[in-house]
């Protein structure tokens, strides 16, 4: 994981608030070793690694994004305007210019992207973009912008400011941290894609009813789901899922059976378990057939072939415990390959270990920490990276890719999205952000 550094050198300025003025600043930013702010200053012809500007506004940006900054994922679909002034850096605006920085957060991490800026008219042009995005820990993420926000606040005491917004905003966010009720709230209006207390309470108590029922794991990624698929923030979909029909089945398995890898990214860990778990069946080098992984999850293969699912496009697919460890299975695929890599997601789920014995398993399009784990589980345990390159023999064409695709009973973006991202095959002029952004 990598390290987020803010700091600021103070400086004297005449123009601006007293409190922008108080907090001029050349201000760094670091992700490990690499500027986000490294820039060149057209007027005054130089390259350097930080940048004139006032911190208060940068603050106050990141205090008043707190909660969703933490904890609300990007959308499935091209983010809105309200989306992006929350999670790109240069909302904090103010008339500076700001680096093109994004913080994205998938539940267990904040991923960092950056980009270049060099728009004509402007005076500062930055040059630094990241070719991958940086993971930094949640925690670490806190750290470093408390520890920010906190050398902010004790400039503008110094400079005799000591009661302008930030310190009230900043103050708001500490006394909801210290309380795991509001924490519990801000929380999940933020994966509703609400600021504090902008989520109307009776939506917002509607969907916290929920979850007791479905697990506080299960909920932090059934909301945003749900909230970005343009359903009501209340959650009522949640119900609608409850009580339709699925596939019952009782997992032959459990999560101790296979060894975990506990620590790496999701994709590191989730092709570890795909592959423990073949070791675990015997079945190292060959395809998984449809009956074996109905077996795994201890369902019916004619059970499975007879559902349909609900008509329509559902934002989500759950798994729902029942009495005797059974557990009702809800797809919304409705394409054979699609239905079958959503089954083997479910079963990298199922198999990770959880301190909540009854939990509901929830696959959706997102990409958070636990999504990215399921869908490169159920990509590494059907088709297997080696045996997929010993398959294809260096032939990655599309007519190779479609055989392979047929050989392994998964979708050719499936079989696309291994070579990607295992480097066998790259992008061509895709960008280094994860979404469209004007130039």
């Amino acid at each position: 994981m990598a390290e987020l550094r803010i700091n600021a050198k103070w400086m004297a300025s005449v123009s601006g608030e007293p409190e922008v003025m108080a907090t001029a600043a050349w201000v760094e930013m670091y992700v490990d070793n690499i500027s986000l702010n490294r820039n060149q200053d057209i007027w005054a012809e130089t390259v350097r690694d930080n940048v004139f500007v006032s911190a208060y506004p940068l603050a106050m940006w990141f205090a008043s994004s707190w909660w969703r900054l933490n904890h609300e994922p990007l959308p499935m679909q091209q983010p809105g305007h309200n989306w992006r002034m929350v999670h790109e850096l240069g909302a904090a605006n103010h008339g500076f210019v700001w680096p093109r920085v994004i913080f994205i957060p998938d539940g267990e991490a904040i991923h960092v992207w950056a980009g270049t800026s060099m728009t004509l008219d402007q005076s500062v042009q930055y040059l630094q973009a990241l070719d991958v995005p940086r993971m930094i820990t949640l925690t670490g993420f806190q750290q470093s912008v408390e520890r920010f926000i906190h050398s902010v606040l004790a400039r503008l005491d110094a400079m005799g400011l000591a009661g302008p917004n930030l310190a009230h905003l900043w103050a708001l966010v500490q006394e909801d941290l210290a309380d795991p009720e509001a924490v519990r709230r801000r929380k999940l209006e933020a994966e509703l894609g609400f600021d504090p207390e902008e989520c109307p309470e009776q939506a917002l108590n509607a969907a916290l009813q929920w979850e007791s029922q479905v697990g506080d794991a299960a909920l932090s990624v059934l909301a945003p789901a749900i909230a970005a698929s343009g359903a009501t923030p209340d959650l009522a979909i949640i119900g609608q899922l409850a009580s339709v029909g699925g596939i019952v089945g009782i997992p032959e398995l459990s999560p101790d059976s296979i060894d975990h890898l506990d620590h790496g990214a999701p994709w590191e860990r989730a092709i570890h378990d795909a592959r423990a778990l073949r070791n675990k069946i015997g079945n190292v080098s060959g395809p998984v057939p449809d009956r074996s992984l109905h077996d795994l999850l201890g369902m019916s293969s004619e059970a499975a072939a007879n559902w349909s699912a609900p008509l329509g496009r559902s934002p989500v697919a759950v798994a729902i415990p029942m009495n005797d460890h059974r557990l009702k299975f809800v797809p919304r695929r409705h394409s054979p390959a699609g239905k079958r890599f959503e089954l083997a997601r479910f079963l990298g789920e199922y198999l990770r270990p959880s301190t909540h014995e009854l939990r509901w398993l929830v696959s959706t399009d997102l990409s958070t920490f636990r999504q990215k784990y399921q869908r490169a589980f159920a990509a590494e345990f059907l088709c297997p990276i080696d045996l997929l390159t010993s398959f294809l023999d260096g032939d990655f064409s599309s007519y190779a890719i479609e055989e392979a695709a047929a050989e392994f009973d998964v979708s050719e973006q499936t079989i696309t999205s291994l070579l990607l991202n295992n480097g066998y095959i790259h992008h061509h002029g895709t960008g280094s952000m994860p979404y469209r952004m004007a130039a």
